[in-house]
């Protein structure tokens, strides 16, 4: 063989062994245009951390008004796009509870679950933070347990999420949906 066989068989060789690593999506500041995913309201306007959601093949993140909504989501199995990366607001360097800290991965925090603190949309919240001391300390002053991103299950999403029922007073939804029909509608 010629020497530059060899050095060609060896580029190519050695070119072979090189692992690719594909640039995860940096996280977006939120704007005005920013609306959560789910209530599609103007982020900006509630306190509390938020989330957002890189998705594959769009190019801007879906908003969550609540780091809990962004993980319901995230344990969803019914995502039309592959998840490339989760973005929730660290309040471990938090100004104050509404202007909540730089964005971290969200595999990456240590979750308060169960506190007093409501989220944007005044639900139950799963607080995150880049730091277990500040994790510990926020629990001393509002209450709830530590949990790391994947001990967080579906059933712990949904039962932070459990809301009142509805006050006597108020119709059921059969009678609201019955009011919102068309009157001269025939079966």
């Amino acid at each position: 063989m010629t020497r530059s066989i060899l050095i060609a068989l060896a580029v190519l060789s050695l070119s072979a062994c090189k692992t690719e690593t594909v640039a995860l999506p940096q996280p977006v500041e939120m704007s005005a245009e920013a609306v959560g995913y789910y209530c599609q309201m103007d982020l900006l306007e509630h306190d509390g951390p938020k989330g957002q959601i890189h998705l594959a093949g769009l190019l801007a993140p879906i908003f969550f008004s609540q780091v809990r909504d962004t993980i319901a989501y995230l344990h969803m199995p019914e995502q039309s796009h592959a998840v490339e990366v989760a973005y929730v607001q660290d309040m471990a360097d938090a100004a104050s509870w509404a202007k909540p800290g730089a964005w971290i991965a969200a595999d990456q925090a240590i979750y308060v679950v169960g506190s007093d603190q409501m989220g944007g949309m005044e639900a139950s919240e799963f607080v995150p933070f880049s730091s277990k001391a500040a994790a510990v300390a926020f629990t001393k002053r509002h209450g709830g347990t530590l949990l790391r991103f994947e001990d967080i299950t579906a059933q712990d999403v949904w039962a932070a999420a459990a809301v009142e029922p509805a006050p006597s007073n108020q119709s059921d939804i059969a009678n609201r949906l019955r009011a919102l029909a068309p009157k001269d509608r025939t079966n």
